[in-house]
């Protein structure tokens, strides 16, 4: 096996520095871990107006996307043993967050673009990758691996392997692209060959392996120029098949009659991030320890999250409530939280929770997450129809996420689609149990041992089976009074298995010794 010298990561987002979705914690866990195992790794990732760290000026350059020039600059910083690459630049410096128009930001601008995607998206991602490899140049270094995480970056093989000026410069560097979600609106494709020529100045014989019903695909050509990973074996299996076709909007068929293979490595968790039994870290109000059958605390932070839900106003944390809660004595709490999107089964959610709200009285629904707009409508409505016993929080708080997870007894997760699924590791670490569809990465729940599953991955995300399901888990508990999951033996074991199981079977550490450098090790021979 060729030995790894030098690991840049290239992302449009990382935690702690820019922060959108999941690829924040994969980016900067993974890059933290091959750190940690004696690896130089560097990361580059876009100095865009909302991050506050600084660098030390390295490099300036011009770099062309779509016919215009654009004046690059590399600003060098370190955090916990990775180099931070900063790549700055106006077109950057001028958005307020990773992918969307903040309100803000919406004010200033014609036609009202709050929380829509960048018109000049497209730029952003050329610039970035062409930047990347200029860095190279400008520097005089080349890494054995160049790994792009998502879309965004899905053209740096492209680049490195036809481009002349790099192509025998990169010949001998490994050039992985991770598909983090091939859903509508994450996939970052082109209308057409002309408009992607246009913006990235790759000649149509290249873009032509992109092609894709009318579109130009970049994992087409990631797959085409480099190798594809993604967040989980069974979302490498879906994307390839033809059961989530429909979801992909044609990608899966085309990558399966392509014969691409995409490597599938779920992702881990890092668990000094989320540890219950340290306050400071969990940035919740009281600590426990579900590892160890320790739940007090856990059912403290419920009774301060319901205090403090008797307040109207969660401006301070920068939430919008709809909804009260009416105490029970035997309540069961059900909650949700992430993105409000239909991706994440929302739709369903909202009707299995109907379902359940009329037939089991002691039902509590907590929702925390924005998204969509009609889908938050929905969750309004529901917040009034069943008005103390359906409350959704609009908006984003991480400390408030967590504790809606902590507060609860079920988390709800009917994604139609899911690449590896974050929150089920979290509500695990938290003591609370997963209740999710069968599909992609939240496969990684063992039904009736780390948590509950339903359907199939063949399978849409079925409403009346989810209902069906949480009614059933839910009988035990009447009649324990308020005591939570913790007054039914099968359950409160259950959640020192599932806190068990992730920390020996999905740390970052374990993933990255037994997964990525084993596969890093193999394909770079492969270049030799």
């Amino acid at each position: 096996m060729m030995p790894i010298q030098e690991v840049w990561y290239v992302a449009r987002e990382y935690a702690g520095i820019a922060e959108a979705g999941g690829v924040k914690n994969v980016s900067c866990s993974l890059a933290e871990g091959m750190a940690a195992q004696g690896y130089s790794v560097t990361v580059f990732i876009p100095a865009y107006g909302c991050v506050t760290i600084s660098g030390e000026l390295l490099y300036q350059d011009v770099i062309e996307a779509a016919g215009e020039s654009h004046s690059i600059y590399f600003k060098k910083t370190s955090i916990n043993g990775v180099r931070i690459v900063l790549v700055d630049g106006a077109v950057f410096r001028d958005k307020q967050a990773v992918y969307v128009y903040t309100a803000e930001e919406a004010r200033r601008l014609p036609g009202d673009p709050r929380g829509r995607g960048h018109f000049d998206a497209d730029i952003m991602n050329v610039l970035l990758q062409k930047a990347v490899l200029r860095f190279s140049c400008l520097s005089g270094e080349i890494p054995s691996i160049i790994h792009g995480q998502d879309a965004h970056t899905a053209l740096l093989p492209a680049f490195m392997r036809t481009d002349e000026a790099y192509a025998s410069r990169f010949s001998k560097t490994l050039a992985p692209v991770t598909i983090h979600n091939a859903g509508p609106g994450y996939r970052q494709g082109y209308p057409g060959i002309l408009r992607a020529r246009h913006i990235t100045g790759l000649p149509e014989s290249v873009l032509s392996f992109g092609a894709c019903n009318g579109m130009v695909e970049p994992f087409l050509l990631a797959g085409q120029f480099g190798l594809l990973t993604t967040v989980s074996p069974w979302y490498a299996e879906e994307i390839t098949s033809e059961q989530v076709n429909d979801y992909t909007e044609g990608l899966s068929r085309e990558l399966s009659s392509r014969g691409i293979e995409i490597e599938g490595i779920t992702n881990g968790l890092d668990f000094s991030r989320y540890d219950p039994s340290d306050t400071s870290i969990s940035l919740l109000p009281f600590s426990f320890d579900p590892l160890m059958g320790d739940l007090s605390g856990k059912y403290k932070c419920r009774s301060w999250f319901l205090d403090f839900l008797k307040t109207d106003d969660l401006s301070s944390v920068s939430l919008e409530k709809f909804g009260f809660y009416e105490p029970s004595d035997e309540g069961v709490f059900f909650s949700y939280h992430g993105r409000i999107a239909w991706q994440k089964g929302l739709d369903v959610f909202e009707q299995a929770a109907k379902l359940v709200l009329d037939h089991l009285p002691q039902a509590r629904f907590f929702v925390l997450g924005q998204g969509d707009p009609v889908l938050e409508a929905a969750l309004i409505r529901m917040s009034m129809r069943y008005a103390g016993r359906f409350v959704y929080l609009r908006g984003y708080e991480r400390s408030w996420a967590r504790l809606v997870v902590a507060a609860s007894d079920f988390l709800v997760l009917p994604s139609a689609f899911e690449p590896c699924g974050l929150e089920d590791f979290i509500g695990q670490t938290y003591g609370t149990i997963p209740v999710a569809h069968a599909v992609g990465g939240l496969q990684k729940i063992i039904d009736g041992r780390t948590g509950f599953l339903y359907g199939g991955s063949k399978t849409v995300s079925d409403a009346n089976a989810l209902a069906s399901l949480l009614l059933e888990i839910s009988e035990p508990m009447i009649g324990n009074g308020s005591c939570g999951c913790a007054s039914v033996p099968r359950y409160k074991q259950m959640i020192q298995d599932a806190a068990s199981y992730i920390r020996e079977h999905y740390s970052w550490d374990k993933i990255i010794k037994e997964r990525y450098i084993p596969w890093y090790e193999k394909k770079i021979s492969s270049l030799y």
